[in-house]
C-alpha cells in the first residue's frame, strides 16, 4: 500500500492544502507545532473516518474535537492510495451531521462505494476489507512510536489469526456468541432486564410478599383487639372533656370581673395624672415669669441687633491679633532673604540656559566617545571579495532556476499528453464496462416493513390486553410505540438508501453517456481509437518524459551544490545572503564616515565648553577636561543654583503675600472701629465685655418669653378640657364604683394569673377535644381498614406456590449460565495455548532487525505474547535476561524500532505491503544510532513507502551525507 496524495479541505490547521508523497523515503521537516502530527492524524482520519470502532453505538473518536478546522466549516478531504496495483481515491467528509464517504477507481473513474457492504452502524469499512486491518490495528503497526506493546492484545490476536487459523477459523465469533448468550441470561442479580436477574427479582418479590402476607394476617388479629380498647377509651375521654368545659366557664367569669377592676383603676390613675399636670403647668409658668424679671438687661436687644453687635466685636478682635503676627513674620523673611543673597551670590549669577546647553554638549561628547571604533581595513576587503563570489553564484542559480522552470513546463506538457493518450485508451473499454455495471445494479430492499407489521400487531394486542390486564396493555402499548418509532427511523434510512442508489445509478448513466460522447467526438475529429498507434505514441511521450526528468535531476543537483556551498536551503535565502553582504559592506563604509564626524564633533565640544568654564570662573572646580566628569560636576552645580533660586523665589513670594494680607486687615480694622463708635454712642458705654453680657441676657429673655408663651397655651388647653370633661366629678364616680368591686387583698387574684389559668384551661380543652376527635377518627379508620383488608387480602397458599415455581426457574437459569461460562473458559484457554506459537513466528523477524539496529550488540529479542508483546533481551555484560524497559532510553527506542520493523514486515508478507509512518520517532537516537536507523529505512523503502516526520534538520543532513535518495517536504 502506498499513499500518493492527501488533500485536506479542512482538518485542524490545514485548510485547502495538498501533500504529494513519492515512493521511497518522504522526509517531512518542520519545527514543533507546525502541523506534523496533524498531518499524520489527518491521513488516518481520511482512511478510516471519525467513528470510534469497537462500540455498538455511533460515537466520535477522542481526537475529533481537537482537530476541528480552524477557519472554515468544511471538515474532511481526499486521499489517493495504491493497493495491489490498483489506484484508489477515497473522498470523506468528517462533519458529524453530514458524514459521507466515496471510494473511486482512479484509472476507470468507477464508483466502488456500493461494492462494500455496510456494518450494523451503517458504515462502509473500505480499508478493513481491502487490507484486513482495522483503524487501531493499522495505527499500531504502521505508525512507529516509542510506546510499549504491553497489553496490545489486538495485535497479538491478529498475528495469531494469520499464523494459525485465518479469518474463516477465528474463535472470536464463537466466543462472542457464548458471551452474548451469557449476557442474554445475565451475570448478576442486579441486571433485572436479563432473565437471570428478572427471575431472581421475581423470587425475591414473591418471598417478600409471602412474608408480608403472614405478617398482615398476624397484625389483623391484633388490630381487632386494639379496636375494642379504643372504643372504651373514647367514652372516658368524653366525660373528661365535659368537666374541663365547666371549669373554663367559671374562670372566664372571674377574668371578666378582674378586667373591669383594672379598667376603673386605670381610669382613676389617668384622671389624677391630668389634674396634677394642670397644677404643674401653672407652677412652672409662675417660676419662668420671676426668672425673666431677674435677667432682664437695661437695654433689651433684638435678635438682629444682637447678631450685628456680635459680628462687630469679632471683626475688631481678630484682625488686630493677625496684624501683629504678620509684622513679626515680615521682619524674619527680610533677614533670611539678605543672608541667602550674600551666601549664594555666585550660584545666582550663573546663566541657567547657557549651563544647560553645555551640559547637553558634554552628554553628547560622552556618548560619542563610547561610539569611537578602531579602523578595520582588512575586514572590509574580505567582505568585498565574499560579496563578489556570492553575486556570481546567485546569478548562476537564477539561470539554473529558469532552466528548471522550462524543464518543469516541458514535463507538464508531456505528462498532459501522456494522460490524454491514457484516457483515450481507457475509452476503448470504459463504455462497455459502465453498461455492464448499470445492468448489474439491483434496487435495495426495504428493512422497515417488518417493524411496521410488528408495531401493528403490538397495537392490536395492547387493545385486547386493556380489557383484561391494563398493566400489560400499557407495556404493550409502550413497546408498540418504540417499534413504530424504530420503523419511522428505518423508513427514513430506507428512503436515504434508495435516494443514494438512484443518485449512484444516475451518476453511472451520466458517465456512460459521457464516455459515448467522448468516443464519438474523437471519431468525428479524425482521431480513430487505434490501440497500437496510441500505445506507440504513449511510449514516445514516456521516453521524452524520462529524458526531461534526467535533465531536471541534473539541474537540481547543480542548484543543490550551490546551496550547499553557502549552507542555505533555497535561492531566496541565498539572495538574502547577498543582500546581507551588500548591507554589511555599506554599513562598514557608513560607520567609518560616522566615526570621523564624531571625532570632529568631540574636538568642537571640548573647545566651546572649556572656553565657557574659564569665563564663568568654574575651571578650578572642574579640574582637567573630562567630558563625563565635567558633566557630573556641572550637574551638581546646576542643582545647587536651581535650589538657591527656588528658596529665594519662595521667600519673596511669601513676603509679597503677607504684605498684601496686612494691608487688607488694616483696612478692615478701620471700618470696624467706625461701626463700634456708633454703638458706643447709642448704648452709652464702649466696654465690649458689657456689650457681650447684654447680648447673652437678651438671648436668655427671648428664650424665656418663648417658653412662657408655650406654657400659657398648654394651660389654657388643659383648663378648657378639664371644664368640658368634668374631671373632678368623674374621679368621684370612679372611686365609688371601684370601692363596690374591691375584695380583700388576701383573696384577690391578679388579672394575669386569671388569664393564664383561663388560657391553660382552654388549651387543655382544645387538646382534649383534639384527642377525642383523633380517637374517633382512629376508630373509624381502623374499622374501615379492617373491613377493606379482609375483603382484598389475597390467598397465602397461592403465593407460596408461585414462590416455589420462581425458585425452580432461577436454579435452571443459573445451571445454564454455568455451562456457558465453562465452555467460554475452555475456548479461551485453548486460544491462550495457541498464542504460545506466536513468539517463534515473530522471533526470526525481530532478531534480524535487532542485530542490524544495535550493530550486533543484541542478537536475540525474546517476545512474551501472554501480555501483549512484552520484550526482553540477554544483556552481553551479565548474560542475564532483562526486560527492555530496564535499559537506557536510547536502547529501549532501538528495541521498539526493531519490533515495529518486524511487525510491519510480518503483516506485509501475510497481507499487503504497508507504509511506515514515523513521527519524531528517532529524536532520542544519537548520531551513530540515527545513521544505522536511516540505512535500515533506506533498505526498507525499496518495498515500503516511508514517511519520516522530524522537527530537526539532522535527519535530512545525514540522509544527504549517506547518499540516500529521499523527497523533502517543508511545512
Amino acid at each position: 500500500m502506498k499513499i500518493d496524495r492527501v488533500y485536506f479541505r479542512g482538518f485542524g490547521r490545514w485548510a485547502d492544502r495538498e501533500f504529494l508523497f513519492q515512493d521511497g523515503i518522504n522526509l517531512v521537516e518542520a519545527p514543533n507545532e507546525a502541523g506534523k502530527s496533524t498531518l499524520i492524524q489527518g491521513i488516518t482520519a481520511l482512511l478510516y473516518g471519525a467513528k470510534k470502532e469497537g462500540v455498538s453505538r455511533r460515537q466520535r473518536e477522542d481526537w475529533y474535537d481537537d482537530y476541528q478546522p480552524w477557519d472554515r466549516s468544511e471538515y474532511g478531504g481526499e486521499v489517493d492510495f495504491t493497493l495491489d496495483g490498483r489506484e484508489y481515491r477515497l473522498i470523506r467528509s468528517l462533519r458529524w451531521d453530514e458524514d459521507r464517504e466515496q471510494l473511486v477507481d482512479k484509472k476507470t473513474g468507477r464508483d466502488l462505494t456500493e461494492e462494500f457492504g455496510m456494518d450494523r452502524r451503517k458504515d462502509r469499512c473500505f480499508l478493513e476489507e481491502l487490507t484486513g486491518l482495522s483503524s487501531s490495528l493499522f495505527t499500531r503497526v504502521a505508525h512507529l512510536s516509542s510506546r510499549s506493546f504491553a497489553g496490545d492484545h489486538q495485535v497479538v490476536e491478529r498475528v495469531r489469526q494469520i499464523i494459525t487459523q485465518g479469518e474463516e477459523k477465528d474463535l472470536k465469533p464463537v466466543l462472542e456468541q457464548l458471551e452474548q448468550e451469557i449476557q442474554r441470561i445475565g451475570k448478576t442479580t442486579q441486571s433485572r432486564g436479563k432473565p437471570f436477574g428478572a427471575a431472581h427479582s421475581r423470587a425475591r418479590e414473591l418471598e417478600e410478599e409471602v412474608e408480608e402476607l403472614r405478617d398482615v394476617y398476624q397484625n389483623l388479629r391484633g388490630e381487632q383487639a386494639r379496636l375494642a380498647h379504643l372504643k372504651e377509651e373514647r367514652v372516658r375521654l368524653d366525660r373528661d372533656r365535659e368537666d374541663i368545659r365547666g371549669q373554663v366557664a367559671q374562670i372566664a367569669k372571674e377574668v371578666q370581673q378582674a378586667e373591669r377592676r383594672e379598667t376603673l383603676r386605670e381610669q382613676e390613675k389617668n384622671l389624677r395624672f391630668r389634674l396634677s399636670r394642670w397644677e404643674s403647668v401653672a407652677s412652672k409658668l409662675r417660676q419662668l415669669e420671676g426668672e425673666r424679671r431677674e435677667v432682664l438687661p437695661p437695654r433689651l436687644l433684638s435678635e438682629e441687633e444682637a447678631d450685628e453687635l456680635r459680628q462687630l466685636i469679632h471683626k475688631h478682635e481678630s484682625p488686630a491679633a493677625r496684624i501683629g503676627e504678620i509684622r513679626e513674620r515680615l521682619e524674619s523673611l527680610e533677614k533670611e532673604t539678605r543672608e541667602l543673597e550674600e551666601e549664594k551670590r555666585p550660584l545666582l549669577e550663573i546663566d541657567e540656559a547657557l549651563l544647560q546647553r553645555h551640559l547637553h554638549r558634554l552628554d553628547e561628547a560622552s556618548r560619542l566617545e563610547e561610539k569611537l571604533q578602531p579602523p578595520d581595513g582588512k575586514g572590509t576587503m574580505d567582505d568585498r571579495l565574499k560579496g563578489i563570489q556570492l553575486e556570481k553564484d546567485y546569478n548562476q542559480l537564477v539561470e539554473l532556476q529558469e532552466r528548471e522552470e522550462r524543464c518543469r513546463r516541458k514535463r507538464g506538457d508531456l505528462e498532459d499528453a501522456a494522460g490524454q493518450l491514457t484516457r483515450r485508451l481507457d475509452l476503448l473499454d470504459r463504455e462497455k464496462f459502465l453498461t455492464q455495471v448499470v445492468k448489474s445494479q439491483i434496487p435495495p430492499g426495504k428493512s422497515s416493513s417488518k417493524w411496521l407489521w410488528m408495531g401493528g400487531i403490538g397495537l392490536l394486542l395492547s387493545l385486547f390486553a386493556f380489557q383484561n390486564a391494563p398493566g400489560i396493555g400499557v407495556l404493550l402499548l409502550l413497546g408498540s410505540g418504540v417499534v413504530l418509532y424504530r420503523y419511522n427511523r428505518l423508513r427514513i434510512v430506507d428512503r436515504q438508501v434508495k435516494q443514494n442508489w438512484e443518485a449512484q445509478r444516475q451518476g453511472l448513466l451520466r458517465d456512460r453517456e459521457q464516455a459515448r460522447r467522448e468516443r464519438k467526438e474523437a471519431e468525428e475529429n479524425g482521431e480513430p481509437l487505434d490501440p497500437e498507434r496510441l500505445r506507440s505514441r504513449l511510449s514516445e511521450e514516456k521516453n521524452a518524459l524520462k529524458a526531461t526528468y534526467n535533465e531536471l535531476a541534473v539541474v537540481m543537483q547543480e542548484q543543490e551544490a550551490i546551496l550547499d556551498r553557502w549552507h542555505v536551503p533555497s535561492a531566496a535565502e541565498l539572495y538574502r545572503l547577498v543582500e546581507s553582504q551588500r548591507q554589511r559592506i555599506q554599513e562598514r563604509e557608513a560607520n567609518r564616515k560616522l566615526d570621523q564626524q564624531n571625532r570632529e564633533r568631540l574636538a568642537e565640544i571640548s573647545r566651546d565648553v572649556q572656553a565657557w568654564a574659564t569665563e564663568a570662573e568654574l575651571k578650578d572646580r572642574l579640574g582637567p577636561y573630562d567630558a563625563k566628569g565635567w558633566h557630573e560636576t556641572l550637574s551638581a552645580v546646576a542643582d545647587e543654583a536651581r535650589k538657591a533660586r527656588e528658596v529665594l523665589q519662595r521667600l519673596k513670594l511669601e513676603t509679597t503675600s503677607l504684605t498684601r494680607d496686612r494691608d487688607r486687615l488694616q483696612e478692615l480694622l478701620e471700618r470696624t472701629e467706625k461701626g463700634m463708635a456708633k454703638w458706643t454712642e447709642e448704648l452709652g458705654t464702649s466696654d465690649t465685655q458689657l456689650w457681650t453680657d447684654w447680648i447673652l441676657a437678651s438671648d436668655h429673655v427671648r428664650r424665656l418669653d418663648e417658653q412662657i408663651r408655650e406654657l400659657s397655651r398648654e394651660k389654657e388647653e388643659i383648663t378648657r378640657t378639664m371644664q368640658t370633661e368634668n374631671w373632678e366629678q368623674r374621679l368621684e364616680e370612679t372611686e365609688r364604683e371601684l370601692a363596690s368591686l374591691n375584695v380583700f387583698p388576701a383573696e384577690e387574684t391578679s388579672l394575669e394569673e386569671l388569664k393564664q389559668r383561663l388560657k391553660e384551661q382552654e388549651h387543655a380543652l382544645e387538646k382534649m377535644e383534639a384527642v377525642c376527635r383523633q380517637k374517633e377518627v382512629e376508630v373509624l379508620k381502623l374499622e374501615e381498614r379492617l373491613s377493606t383488608q379482609f375483603d382484598r387480602l389475597p390467598s397465602l397458599a397461592d403465593r407460596e406456590t408461585l414462590l416455589e415455581e420462581a425458585a425452580d426457574r432461577l436454579r435452571e437459569l443459573e445451571k445454564e449460565r454455568t455451562a456457558l461460562e465453562t465452555a467460554r473458559d475452555v475456548l479461551l484457554e485453548a486460544a491462550r495455548e495457541v498464542q504460545e506459537d506466536i513468539a517463534p513466528k515473530l522471533r526470526p523477524h525481530a532478531s534480524r532487525w535487532i542485530q542490524e539496529v544495535t550493530s550486533g550488540r543484541y542478537e536475540d529479542l525474546l517476545i512474551d505474547p501472554t501480555d501483549g508483546l512484552r520484550m526482553s533481551v540477554f544483556v552481553p555484560e551479565t548474560g542475564e535476561r532483562q526486560p527492555v524497559e530496564r535499559l537506557s532510553r536510547g536502547t529501549v527506542d532501538q528495541m521498539y524500532f526493531a519490533m515495529r520493523l518486524a511487525l510491519i514486515r510480518f503483516f506485509s508478507e501475510n497481507t499487503t505491503p504497508l507504509p511506515l509512518i514515523l513521527d519524531d520517532s528517532l529524536v532520542h537516537f544519537d548520531g551513530e544510532r540515527l545513521r544505522e536507523a536511516l540505512r535500515i529505512l533506506s533498505r526498507l523503502s525499496t518495498e515500503h513507502q516511508v514517511i519520516l516526520c522530524t522537527c530537526q534538520p539532522r535527519e535530512g543532513d545525514m540522509l544527504e551525507k549517506l547518499g540516500i535518495s529521499f523527497t523533502r517536504h517543508m511545512l
